[in-house]
């Protein structure tokens, strides 16, 4: 009990009793008196003392405003009046301050004014009313320091770890950088708790954000919090004091922000720690924005994670049961490794049973969708951590990295002048110290996140996709000497461009009418590279009215569907260009068209159609004086002259056409016409003299850089080494072959090399293998029309089953192959399939079959086909 405080609450009680007694007893005392003098003569004196009060109390109120003003203009008051408080119960710590009124601000107890600080407001301070700027002083009171965040999942980056791990137990300070969302700090918090420095340091181990400080000292404020040291005085002294007493490690994160608004105090700040002994310290920062001058700092910069981590880190977010999703791959693929996107994705597939839904949301929202919260952060938002860097680059910055967005590949190392002009390489430089540029010393590029994120919010207008018109032409004018003498070292020099060309050609199609004229250059690459797909065709198509643009787009488009024997689409746009082409008078493209929709027929055994295209296209092409067009039609009329066997019409058409494609020097239809005579050597079993002529094919493809002509010559070269029952040669060779082919697209390619190794298989005496083989390729043939490999394919499992005692099924295969070869004519083929038959029927069917094989062969007189074929027949 406070007996003092008891006390002075009695005295004011008696004193507010004695003052509302003498104020009754003067009312009643007046009273008294005007009753005694009678009321006129209490009216009169009344009046008086009215007027009298009046003036007295005029006077009394214009004093109290000049008190009132005077006192608003002074800063404290000059004398303070005593209060008396009572507390009962209570422990009272401190100063305390009884206020009666105020007008205006008020800052009392312990206050300090400068002409820095409008209003420091110490211990003790009691703050009434708004102040303008205010800075409120604590007590210096320390507490204890804060131990560094725990960091559970980091994945694929123990390289990265150990690095700045034995950097900081050597004395050295680790600066680590990257782009945004790279997992820089996650990096740090992970190597700040690793085994060894929590022994080498212990509890002396601090993580301070530098993120949204505005200035050096503020980095000070939060170390102190950090640090446990007390606000006040001296601060940032007794910071370094606190850091000197005994080893340390300390990490500054995001320290790009300091360096971007404060690059004065952020090198003043680093040059204070770099002085105190040791003190190792970890720096994040975005890019290679660490003050310059500073030596001895061990630099580890961050890129995306390797596949296999950013697998994990995935699945470690979302559940093992997605690992196997059939979507995952495409939406790694687009997430490039950066583990901030891996993460926030995991998320969202975490309560989905398939990712089918969360991969379509992402094409369609991109990163939009890797955002949680209500107030997402660099640390929970893609975007608002791409932003963040957006905002700090300079306009040339801004150009540079929207037109880099549109290059998904980049550009080779420190070549940025391939695709941007001079006048954005500062801001190309700018792009590099931001990180904003994944460097791998081969290429340089935008992640894919970020470059996602840019084309949908910064996408480049019309102006700045103009300054890409020079470079791409020069690119697609070189992809354009593919198939000519150099065309490999042009294929090898556009290969890795070729996505960048399609994305920026497909950017500018609608507001460049130069880029249209780029695409049948860019297809007819693709054509014989076996790279890309028909896409930049078919967006040209959509966007072009000109009939000239439409009527080259389309038979480029065709010619490219026809290489990958897409024969529907193909026929549908040779068919759309060729009425072009008469619209607009010109005559080449006609027999063009022509042309091609002949080799499409052949290549579906429409034979007689075929020849009837070609001999239209002809003369077009010696109308027009067209020496190659007529070398081509004379190489397609040769071919189907071979197909039906007729060896000397078909050596005619083929010697005339390797002279003319000689005349003009187009070295690429020299290797057609080489390897075209080298199977007709073939077919007379002129071994000898066929792969003199493949042998002097297949190097001319290889330098011409034409991926399809090469797998037919390794595919002519491995049916050569299988009929001098070189089996080991010609299984290497096929496979060469099969790889080109499925490189290039070729569905009927690789469905040949399947059977033919299908058939090694069958010599072998592995009719397993065998049996999978031509189940493999018999559906490529049918999905693209080729009856002819149909019929081989079903002539080779009759063959299988026959070796296996299954006459039943050999029987049934036969019979479903020998149609085929009639269908298109092959009496060849016809024959040698009516000598199978023979052998696995009996009686009338084995006469029968026979009878008709020997009338085939008798027709065709070929030496020695007729003794082949009874030996077959007679088993």
């Amino acid at each position: 009990m406070d007996v003092a405080g008891d006390a002075a609450v009695h005295h004011r009680t008696m004193r507010r009793w004695v003052v509302v007694v003498l104020a009754g007893v003067a009312v009643l005392t007046v009273g008294g008196v005007m009753l005694a003098v009678g009321l006129d003569t209490a009216d009169k004196v009344g009046s008086v003392v009215g007027a009298v009060c009046g003036m007295v109390g005029l006077g009394i109120s214009t004093y109290g405003l000049r008190v009132a003003r005077s006192g608003g203009r002074q800063g404290a008051p000059e004398t303070q009046a005593s209060a008396t408080n009572s507390v009962s119960r209570s422990r009272v710590t401190g100063g305390v301050t009884q206020v009666d009124s105020v007008d205006g601000d008020l800052v009392t107890g312990g206050t300090n004014i400068s002409r820095a600080n409008a209003v420091v407001a110490g211990p003790g301070s009691i703050i009434i009313g708004r102040l303008e700027s205010t800075r409120l002083l604590a007590s210096a009171v320390t507490a204890e320091p804060l131990p560094p965040p725990t960091v559970e999942l980091c994945i694929g980056r123990d390289e990265q770890i150990d690095a700045v791990s034995a950097a900081w137990r050597t004395g050295q300070w680790a600066v680590v950088v990257g782009g945004p969302g790279i997992g820089k700090s996650t990096l740090l918090g992970r190597a700040i708790g690793l085994d060894a420095i929590v022994t080498a340091f212990g509890e002396r181990r601090f993580v301070v954000s530098c993120d949204g400080v505005s200035t050096a000292g503020v980095v000070i404020d939060k170390l102190a919090t950090a640090l446990g040291v007390g606000l006040g005085e001296h601060l940032r002294n007794r910071v370094v004091s606190f850091l000197r007493t005994t080893p340390c490690v300390l990490v500054l994160d995001n320290f790009e922000t300091v360096t971007d608004a404060d690059p004065a105090g952020a090198v003043e700040l680093l040059s204070t720690l770099r002085a105190v002994p040791d003190l190792v310290a970890g720096i994040g920062s975005r890019g290679a924005r660490v003050p310059a001058g500073f030596v001895g700092l061990r630099e580890i910069n961050l890129g995306p994670l390797p596949q296999e981590a950013a697998l994990a880190v995935f699945v470690a977010v979302a559940g093992e049961r997605h690992r196997a999703d059939p979507a995952l791959k495409a939406l790694m693929a687009d997430l490039d490794g950066v583990p901030l996107a891996i993460v926030l994705m995991a998320s969202l597939a975490r309560t989905e049973s398939c990712l089918d839904t969360l991969a379509t949301a992402w094409r369609a929202k991109r990163t939009d969708l890797l955002q949680h919260g209500a107030n997402p952060d660099r640390t929970s938002s893609l975007p608002v951590s791409i932003e963040l860097s957006w905002d700090q680059l300079s306009p040339g910055g801004h150009a540079a990295l929207s037109l880099a967005a549109l290059l998904p590949d980049g550009w080779p190392h420190n070549k940025a002048g391939m695709y941007l002009p001079d006048e954005l390489a500062a801001g190309v430089i700018e792009l590099s110290h931001r990180s904003l540029l994944h460097d791998d010393e081969l290429r340089q590029r935008c992640l894919a996140p970020l470059r996602q994120h840019v084309l949908k919010h910064h996408f480049p207008d019309s102006p700045a996709i103009t300054l890409l018109v020079a470079p791409v032409l020069k690119l697609t004018a070189r992809a354009a000497q593919v198939g000519s003498a150099k065309g490999a070292d042009a294929a090898i020099d556009i290969a890795p461009e070729l996505t960048n060309l399609t994305e920026i050609i497909r950017a500018g199609l609608a507001c460049i009418p130069d880029f249209i004229d780029a695409v049948p250059d860019l297809l007819n690459f693709q054509r014989l590279t076996g790279l890309g797909n028909e896409q930049i065709g078919l967006d040209a198509l959509s966007c072009t009215t000109s009939l000239t643009s439409q009527a080259r787009c389309s038979s480029a488009l065709a010619q490219l569907y026809l290489s990958r024997n897409k024969n529907d689409q193909a026929r549908a746009l040779f068919n759309q260009a060729l009425p072009l082409y008469q619209r607009i008078s010109d005559v080449l493209g006609e027999a063009n068209c022509l042309r091609n929709l002949g080799e499409l027929a052949f290549h579906e055994a429409g034979y007689s159609h075929a020849r009837t295209l070609l001999n239209q296209a002809l003369p077009l092409y010696r109308q027009v004086g067209n020496a190659l067009g007529e070398a081509h039609c004379l190489r397609d009329l040769g071919e189907l002259d071979l197909q039906k066997s007729d060896h000397d019409q078909a050596r005619a058409m083929l010697k005339n056409a390797l002279i003319l494609y000689r005349q003009v020097g187009n070295v690429l239809g020299e290797a057609n016409s080489l390897r075209n005579l080298g199977e007709l050597a073939l077919h007379e079993s002129d071994h000898d003299q066929a792969r003199i002529l493949f042998d002097q094919a297949l190097p001319v493809y290889r330098r011409v850089g034409d991926a399809l002509g090469e797998a037919n010559c390794l595919c002519d070269l491995g049916r050569l080494a299988f009929r001098q029952s070189d089996h080991s040669q010609a299984h290497t060779l096929f496979n060469q072959a099969l790889s080109l082919y499925r490189r290039v697209g070729n569905v009927m390619g690789e469905a040949i090399c399947l059977s033919k190794i299908g058939q090694l298989a069958f010599r072998e005496f592995d009719h397993g293998q065998a049996g999978t083989l031509f189940d493999l390729a018999l559906p490529l043939y049918q999905r693209i029309g080729d009856v002819m490999g149909e019929a081989y394919c079903l002539c080779n499992l009759g063959r299988l089953a026959l070796a296996e005692s299954d006459r039943k099924q050999a029987r049934k295969l036969f019979n479903q192959a020998l149609p085929l070869y009639k269908c298109i004519q092959d009496r060849y083929s016809a024959a040698v399939t009516h000598a199978w038959l023979a052998r696995a029927t009996d009686k009338d069917q084995h006469t029968k079959h026979k009878h008709e094989m020997n009338l085939l062969a008798t027709e065709l007189d070929l030496p020695g086909f007729q003794e082949a074929l009874r030996i077959i027949a007679e088993g």
